[in-house]
Order: structure tokens, then C-alpha cells, then sequence
């Protein structure tokens, strides 16, 4: 008769999973050799996400527990590792959260230039909003320069912008409608020198303001990410002495 040892390490500990016996499952992870991608997948999936993240080293891995668990902080450090689609990713989750100040980030690495306007709108940032003007004037985006100024509520900019791509006749509607007499009688001579007809105002047209921000604060209430009375053990256990890392094991 021959013995086979059998190594049941990996079916206790997720049968103390499923029991949810917390302290059974940290003390395995102390002082068992548990690796591979197996194991982490096995607390993804299970709702544990969390845990499996205070155990992992490989970025990747980290940034997608990371992201699953909500803990935009350690995201944020990993995605300086991995490249503009992290971040991007990272954006999605921070906005979800309320977090603009991440989201600000993600965008900025991204260079996402309209998506950062509209932020700085939202949030009622009217100095980086201006920031967000000159940027787009450096790169010689006619639409960024219009979009921005329509944000700020800089009509006479925004005259000014459509004056120099030649669209005289909406030049004019603009100032004329928001009242620049000045600009708007210089823009008439302008037309008639060229042959163009003068456009008729509308006399109900109403005047095209950004809305007033209600809310201006470093950074919004955030959303509340709950932690698992499993996470709050592996908190406590991972500052603890002689902790062993689940390795992720890129051939299991």
C-alpha cells in the first residue's frame, strides 16, 4: 500500500471562506503558502476583492482589485505604472465616487482637454477654466477656444474667436444680441465692405450665460466605500509581523 500526501491547504481555507470564519481565514494567510492566480480570482469572485488586494504585488492585478473594491487610493499609486488607460479607467471609478480631484488627475495624464473643461465648469473652477482657454489657444484649437469661452461666459472672446475663423455674420448676431454696439457696428462695416447681407436679430433672443456653480469646494461629498469585517482583519494583520504575500504565480 502506498501513502499520497494530499496538500488541502487551498480547500480549507476557501471552506473558511464560505463560513466566513474571518480569523481562521487571516491566520491561513499568515502562515500558509497560498499563490497562484487561482486564489485571487477565488476571493474576486466571491465578493472579497479587498483582501486579495492587500496581498498582491503584480501592478496590474492590484490596479483591477484595486478599481473592484473602490480603493481609489491605491489605484491612483499603481496607474502611475501602467499607462494612460489605468488612468482612464481610474477617471471612470473616481467620478463614479464623487472624487473630481482624481478625475482631474485622470484627465490631465490622459490629456483629455474637453472632458477637463467641462470638470473645471462643473465645479465651478473659473481660474483653471481661464488656464483651459490659453492651452487651447496655444494648441490652435478653434473649437476648444469656443468651448471655453462659452464655459467662462467671455462673450467678447467668444466674438472675437468666431471673427477670426471669418464667420462675420455670427460674429455680429453675437455681439449685437449681447448688447457689444461697438463690436457689433464694427462687424456691420466689416460685412457690407465684404458684400454680405446683415443678419436680422432675433429681438427675443436671450442671452447664452453658464449657469452660477452652487458648489465650490476642493472636492465633493465623497461616496461611501464600505469595508468588510474580513478587510478590517487583513488591515490589522497586514501591519503585523511575519505576514506572507499571496504571490501571483503569471504561469498558474
Amino acid at each position: 500500500m502506498r501513502t499520497v500526501e494530499i496538500d488541502i491547504t487551498e480547500a480549507i481555507f476557501k471552506l473558511a471562506l464560505e463560513r466566513k470564519d474571518y480569523a481562521e481565514i487571516m491566520r491561513m494567510v499568515k502562515h500558509s503558502r497560498l499563490c497562484g492566480q487561482a486564489i485571487i480570482s477565488y476571493l474576486q469572485d466571491k465578493g472579497y476583492p479587498e483582501v486579495a488586494l492587500h496581498f498582491v504585488h503584480d501592478s496590474k492585478t492590484r490596479f483591477k482589485l484595486a478599481l473592484a473594491c473602490g480603493n481609489i487610493q491605491v489605484a491612483m499609486n499603481v496607474a502611475h505604472d501602467l499607462g494612460d488607460d489605468a488612468w482612464r479607467q481610474l477617471g471612470v471609478e473616481a467620478l463614479r465616487q464623487g472624487n473630481h480631484e482624481v478625475v482631474e488627475m485622470s484627465y490631465q495624464k490622459t490629456k483629455e482637454f474637453e472632458c477637463l473643461s467641462f470638470l473645471y465648469l462643473i465645479t465651478g473652477n473659473t481660474d483653471k477654466l481661464r488656464k483651459m482657454q490659453k492651452i487651447a489657444e496655444m494648441r490652435g484649437d478653434v473649437m476648444s477656444c469656443v468651448h471655453n469661452a462659452l464655459f467662462l461666459g467671455d462673450v467678447e472672446e467668444r466674438v472675437k474667436i468666431i471673427e477670426s475663423t471669418g464667420q462675420l455674420s455670427l460674429a455680429y448676431l453675437a455681439a449685437k444680441t449681447h448688447g457689444l454696439e461697438e463690436t457689433a457696428d464694427r462687424l456691420e462695416e466689416l460685412l457690407l465692405a465684404s458684400n454680405l447681407a446683415i443678419p436680422t436679430v432675433n429681438p427675443n433672443a436671450s442671452l447664452l450665460q453658464p449657469p452660477t456653480p452652487i458648489l465650490r469646494t476642493e472636492n465633493w461629498p465623497l461616496l461611501a466605500v464600505g469595508k468588510s469585517a474580513l478587510s478590517d482583519l487583513a488591515d490589522g494583520g497586514s501591519s503585523s509581523k511575519g505576514v506572507s504575500s499571496i504571490k501571483v504565480d503569471d504561469a498558474d
